[in-house]
């Protein structure tokens, strides 16, 4: 059963060539892009076997910091591969420890577990300064690679529980503004703990080390310099961490397989019969009957509390280094980046509708309506978030002179992604987790496309953007003369873009609804 499963995501790999031009493209395009820079990061590690203190300093730091991303970016960016979801194996008699260690071996088979055995084929060079060095190396990156994948598994298990309920939804936000709340005063004493960042590093490694992210990472570096018992003793612990979290794993699984997740949808309430909740409450327009709508997703689909969530919390991280390091001006950019993440989140807001997109196209909703309705909700969020976060920005660095500078940026930002996401939605649309599923999913193969659709949509409202941003770059620089111009143009260019952009998609939506449909059915 664990041949067939990891057979299974090798056809399932290889099918993804085989679906659409666009789609394969996406792939290729996605593969060079992520090869360079895996291949860059593998030469950079290897090149650390010439300096032995280096890497026995850097090599716990950047492992644990892939344990991390391992963890973070199924979550946050891509979502886990659903072909991974125990769930799915409610219904087949598969004994729970077979499908475990099946899954786990399965997400070997992907582009993710590739890179990271490629970065630890440099791992290994790094660490082959004697025999014994290189013989732990060749034990614990193997090690290393297997608990990050188990943790991943594991924490994607568990946060798709969290979100099944309404519950577990709040806490899960509480926790993460919780741990925000911590982490910036968390930042700020380690920035005043080491006096320079050699001290930084240093202490950061020696910490790590002693951590079940850091264990197998370490272990190769004591061998190098003697430490038999010290890396023999690391190199234990992470077998044992592995071990732990294979148990944690295999419980998750079990539960899953024997709860699925199906059941908890099928028990959520209803609305009573007669009450249309937010569509009772706006005007009868077409435009209004599709912004209620997304209100009302965003009030009860957990694939749209995720992204409302993350993107206006965001900006908060750069307050980070300004309490850490001595990069004093980076609020000044809470608020441009607010605008930025809010506008370029709706890029494919169509795909969320998913086969329920019929209606729009059965009813014959105009294109501007459709277009206009769907920003409505996000606007109305992001203007008073974006005012918020540049006042707080402007406050926290002292720099009140450069308030109508931020507001000018963030406009265009604001305009700039509106124009340029209203029309990716319905140019290029990717595949995102189906209605009832879990929001840290992604159909299989959709890493390309969601990279290159990503890529253009980032670009394209960075480029629209920019005469406005180059004109609050000489204002922070010390022209002074740019300070009213950048506020009136980013304001124009702004509310011209959107304009423009929502007209271009209502006229692309009422050529290409039907297409648009059938892409988001298959």
């Amino acid at each position: 059963m664990v041949a067939h499963l990891v057979r299974l995501k090798v056809d399932l790999l290889r099918n993804t060539l085989r679906r659409s031009r666009a789609q394969a493209i996406g792939v290729v395009l996605g593969v060079l892009y992520g090869g360079f820079v895996v291949v860059a990061l593998t030469v950079g590690v290897a090149a650390l076997r010439g300096a032995p203190e280096s890497a026995r300093l850097a090599l716990p730091i950047g492992g644990s910091a892939g344990i991390i991303l391992w963890i973070l970016l199924p979550l946050l960016a891509f979502g886990s591969d659903p072909t991974l979801d125990p769930a799915r194996f409610a219904t087949f008699a598969v004994p729970a420890r077979q499908l475990a260690i099946g899954l786990v071996l399965g997400a070997l088979v992907g582009l993710p577990a590739i890179a990271s055995m490629v970065i630890g084929v440099g791992v290994v060079i790094a660490s082959s300064q004697t025999v014994w060095s290189t013989i732990t190396a060749l034990l614990a990156v193997p090690i290393g690679l297997l608990t990050a994948i188990t943790l991943s598994r594991w924490v994607s298990a568990l946060a798709t529980g969290a979100v099944s309920s309404r519950r577990g939804r709040d806490v899960t936000a509480i926790l993460g503004l919780v741990l925000l709340a911590v982490g910036v005063p968390a930042a700020s004493l380690a920035g005043q703990a080491a006096s320079d960042v050699e001290g930084l590093v240093a202490s950061a490694s020696l910490v790590l080390g002693w951590t079940p992210l850091g264990w197998a990472w370490a272990a190769p570096g004591d061998i190098a310099a003697g430490d038999l018992l010290l890396g023999l003793l690391r190199l234990t612990l992470a077998a044992a961490g592995l071990f732990v979290a294979t148990v944690l794993w295999d419980r998750a699984v079990r539960g899953q397989v024997q709860s699925p997740r199906g059941a908890a949808r099928a028990a959520s309430t209803s609305a009573r019969v007669g009450e249309l909740g937010v569509l009772g409450r706006v005007p009868d327009t077409a435009v209004w009957a599709v912004c209620a709508r997304v209100l009302t997703y965003w009030a009860r689909d957990p694939r749209y509390q995720v992204s409302m969530l993350l993107s206006p919390v965001a900006p908060l991280a750069l307050l980070i280094p300004y309490y850490s390091t001595d990069l004093a001006w980076v609020p000044l950019l809470m608020g441009p980046l607010a605008a930025f993440l809010l506008s370029w989140s709706e890029h494919n807001a169509t795909a969320y509708d998913s086969t329920a997109f019929w209606m729009h196209v059965a009813a014959g909703v105009p294109g501007r309506a459709d277009r206009r309705g769907r920003l409505i909700p996000s606007l109305l969020l992001a203007l008073p978030l974006v005012v918020v976060y540049c006042v707080v920005g402007a406050w926290v660095v002292g720099r009140w002179d450069l308030l109508p500078v931020l507001g000018g940026a963030s406009l265009a930002l604001l305009g700039a992604g509106y124009a340029i996401s209203s029309t990716m939605s319905i140019v290029l649309p990717y595949p995102v987790p189906k209605p009832g599923e879990s929001p840290f999913q992604t159909p299989p193969g959709a890493v390309g496309m969601t990279l290159l659709a990503q890529t253009i949509s980032s670009i394209g409202t960075l480029g629209l953007a920019a005469p406005v941003l180059l004109l609050g770059l000489l204002a922070w620089t010390g022209s002074s003369w740019a300070v009213l111009p950048t506020l009136v143009i980013g304001a124009a260019l702004g509310g011209g873009v959107a304009w423009l952009g929502v007209r271009v998609s209502a006229s692309l939506y009422d050529r290409r609804a039907a297409d648009v449909l059938a892409s988001l059915s298959e």
